[in-house]
């Protein structure tokens, strides 16, 4: 099957980066992306040809406007644009698109499957939140920019011949937000690649360096757990996109809150990532209601325990007391913690059974059986 596949950027390595190069992996098609930064996200993309998208017809205006904006505005505005007058010349049979606003190549561009990873959050389900954290000019700018936005989405979500996504939690979103219905098809994971060396004495929490996943959290949660005083520590580690000033931001709150405690890495190599799996004693993961969340996927195929916030995508794979726990608040982070360093072999056990459920439940195998039968369901409209 001839595929072309889009994607906003290619420019961090993330759970949604290695969906979209193990489907690479699989049909080589050409990728059509607006930034890459090779350096920054998987080193097995330049296998792949790769095209970054050039300005086209009116998409001129909005990208000479847009260059006033701050840089992350800048950026959503000329995607958006690029995206939305793009026509596809490659022969194909689908188009899959993943993060937004690719998904508005369907205006000029039939035959789209769309792994809608999760409805844009600042748009929807996220929104008053961000509201709340602008002053009363920045709430006016953020409305304005939201509604433009809309007007696009609303414009294409309905051409889309099909939709997919990661989790029920997505699946809730999109018929909410956008009014599709979408089929459930959750990512895998090789876990060839991940193994258990040992439990060392500190907590893991891996992911991107933004408010969303709220590493806060783990952070007081750690301190109140007291464990700082027997010898545990607190690693967290992550990319940090360095020119969007809010995530610099965030990046030195953290960094000063974890203070006397643990430490922050970022943009560290991936073979790095795999050793602090390995060795950590339990992972962490506390983000705002998660679309789906590799990370817990990952500590379990690293055979540890995952204490995950109760809420999102994490309530779909971890399953609590067996391969880890489920918290409400960050009291009871606090207390699983404890229960874990007290208990060894509870930690080794739930390792066990993770690591099992996961070979059982998120392989690749299972992933591409449904995601197959999807594509071939979107090429067989262009004979209906």
């Amino acid at each position: 099957m001839d595929l072309i596949l889009l994607q906003p950027s290619l420019n961090v390595r993330g759970g949604l980066e290695r969906v979209v190069l193990e489907i690479a992996r699989r049909y080589d098609p050409i990728i059509y992306t607006y930034r890459y930064v090779p350096e920054n996200t998987f080193k097995e993309f330049r296998e792949f040809d790769i095209r970054v998208i050039k300005t086209q017809g009116w998409a001129h205006v909005p990208v000479r406007v847009a260059g006033i904006l701050p840089e992350r505005v800048k950026w959503g505005v000329q995607s958006g644009a690029q995206y939305y007058t793009l026509k596809i010349r490659d022969d194909y049979d689908v188009i899959n698109a993943h993060g937004t606003p690719s998904e508005w190549a369907r205006n000029n561009n039939p035959r789209m499957l769309w792994y809608c990873h999760t409805p844009n959050r600042e748009a929807f389900d996220l929104y008053e939140w961000r509201m709340r954290r602008r002053g009363p000019l920045g709430k006016a700018i953020f409305w304005s920019l939201i509604q433009f936005y809309k007007w696009f989405e609303f414009d294409v979500v309905p051409k889309i011949e099909k939709i997919v996504t990661n989790s029920a939690n997505s699946q809730a979103r999109i018929k909410k937000y956008l009014h599709r219905d979408a089929e459930i098809i959750p990512p895998g994971i090789n876990v060839s690649e991940y193994h258990n060396s040992d439990y060392e004495k500190f907590f893991f929490y891996p992911s991107r360096i933004t408010p969303e996943k709220r590493f806060e959290l783990a952070i007081e949660a750690f301190r109140m757990s007291g464990l700082h005083d027997k010898g545990f520590r607190l690693v967290i580690a992550g990319s940090l996109i360095g020119e969007r000033k809010e995530h610099v931001e965030y990046y030195n709150k953290i960094c000063e809150m974890i203070k006397g405690i643990g430490e922050v890495r970022i943009n560290i190599p991936y073979p790095e990532l795999i050793d602090l799996y390995s060795r950590c004693y339990a992972v962490l993961f506390t983000p705002i209601n998660e679309d789906f969340g590799i990370v817990p996927l990952e500590a379990m195929a690293s055979q540890k325990p995952v204490i995950a916030i109760n809420e999102g995508g994490p309530a779909e794979t971890v399953v609590h007391k067996r391969s880890g726990f489920l918290a409400n608040n960050i009291e009871e982070i606090a207390f699983y913690m404890n229960s874990l360093a007290e208990d060894i072999g509870s930690a080794e056990r739930m390792g066990r059974v993770g690591r099992e459920h996961v070979k059982m439940n998120f392989g690749w195998d299972n992933f591409f059986r449904k995601f197959d039968m999807a594509l071939s369901d979107v090429a067989s409209s262009k004979d209906r």
